[in-house]
């Protein structure tokens, strides 16, 4: 057995991950992390291979559980409740079950007529940091776009929003960290508290008056559904919570990683510049080169042998998507940012199989209409990487700052 004593968590590993993925990588098979006592596969088939492999579970929430604290797991009892709700915890058949709803409410035709309303909201956040010499990229625009459109296309009422950004945070504490570390229990029980009780309320002010958002779609969905088959009340709940969480956290982290990325390539973005058209192809190797998601969390569900290592139940496997999105033997020259790269679609940023991203189209259609309009009009936005802050996460490449100079 391969094992390497690499600390995801490490401040130097938060800061550049690739070197540490691309040692991990370079073993050509699954690594046993001594520090999180967990499998890693790093390379873009095993990775590939891992996401259809039903032996590796979704099912993140009840081995946590099992893991808690008897205090925590009293804290934590309605929060685990809450996340059941999301698909992306379960495997099939319950995944398909609570997946369908969300995909036959969400549908293309409703995605398309975003573009006007995506591009408004742009220009107006653009609007705004025009005025300043200098801004926090996040806080002021990366994160502000996708919290406004997925609350608008719930139907959470504008001054409502403002509230999502903390409770999304509490919540964090135990979608990307460890519940059991000091006092991020309470604050991830306070968080789901907070989300359940808001969009119960919601759910039944749209069931009385339907309006033309998702809440109210996922509702005629689920009752109209001729197997009986459609979301229970507190599924419903739980998968409006998902959408909002899940609908901007993705995208504040790839438009905001997207754009440093380019601020350190400053060829590459005069080449955007130039060649605006390019900006489909550009999302996606921006999303490979430096995308949204470092690892994806896997338990073994079934006793198997993987890459010449066995995988015991129970054991808890890192499918590596920022390292296998760098695989020399998929992409030439993966460490080099090619906005023009052929297959930059072929990385796995956005999951693959039964749990790719439902989101994904919205996501791709943010980022291209943010990225475009940001190189357009600020064509000189600088930043210090010194100055960038990221947060202690294993699972996101997230930042917590990012402040640009928009002028010379």
């Amino acid at each position: 057995m391969i094992s390497s004593d690499i600390d995801l968590l490490d401040p130097a590993v938060v800061r550049d991950p690739h070197p540490a993925f691309a040692e991990l990588r370079s073993h050509g098979r699954p690594v046993w992390l001594e520090r999180h006592r967990a499998w890693i596969v790093a390379e873009h088939g095993a990775v590939n291979e891992g996401f259809r492999d039903l032996r590796l579970s979704s099912d993140r929430l009840t081995p946590m559980e099992r893991r808690l604290s008897a205090a925590n797991r009293d804290t934590l009892g309605a929060t685990i409740e809450l996340l059941r709700g999301w698909m992306v915890f379960h495997d099939p058949p319950d995944h398909t079950r609570l997946r369908e709803p969300l995909r036959r409410a969400f549908t293309p035709a409703r995605l398309a007529g975003l573009r006007p309303r995506i591009t408004a909201i742009v220009d107006e956040l653009c609007d705004e940091i025009s005025r300043r010499d200098e801004v926090d990229l996040l806080t002021d625009f990366t994160f502000p776009l996708p919290a406004i459109v997925i609350a608008e296309l719930l139907g959470v009422p504008a001054e409502d929003r403002e509230d999502f950004k903390h409770w999304s945070d509490q919540l964090s504490a135990i979608v990307f960290g460890s519940p059991d570390r000091a006092g991020r229990a309470a604050v991830a029980a306070a968080g789901s508290e907070r989300f359940s009780n808001y969009f119960a309320e919601l759910i039944e002010r749209y069931r009385s008056h339907p309006e033309d958002n998702l809440v109210s779609a996922l509702i005629a969905v689920t009752e109209d559904d001729p197997d009986g088959a459609g979301l229970a009340a507190d599924e419903l709940v739980g998968a409006c919570t998902m959408l909002l969480f899940g609908g901007h956290e993705t995208t504040t982290t790839l438009v905001s990683n997207s754009m440093r990325s380019l601020m350190s390539h400053p060829d590459e973005r005069r080449r955007l510049i130039d060649a605006p058209d390019l900006i489909g192809q550009a999302v996606e190797e921006l999303h490979r080169f430096d995308g949204s998601t470092k690892v994806m969390v896997r338990v073994v569900g079934e006793a198997h042998e993987r890459g010449g290592e066995s995988f015991e139940p129970g054991q808890t496997v890192f499918l590596g998507v920022m390292a296998a999105n760098r695989d020399p033997s998929v992409f030439d020259d993966p460490d080099q940012l090619d906005l023009a790269r052929a297959n930059s679609r072929s990385h796995l940023g956005f999951g693959y199989g039964i749990h790719f991203c439902l989101g994904a189209a919205l996501a791709r259609l943010e980022a291209e209409i943010a990225i475009g309009t940001l190189v357009r009009r600020f064509p000189e936005m600088s930043h210090d990487p010194a100055r960038v802050v990221f947060p202690e996460t294993l699972l996101s490449r997230s930042v917590a700052s990012l402040p640009v100079s928009l002028r010379p």
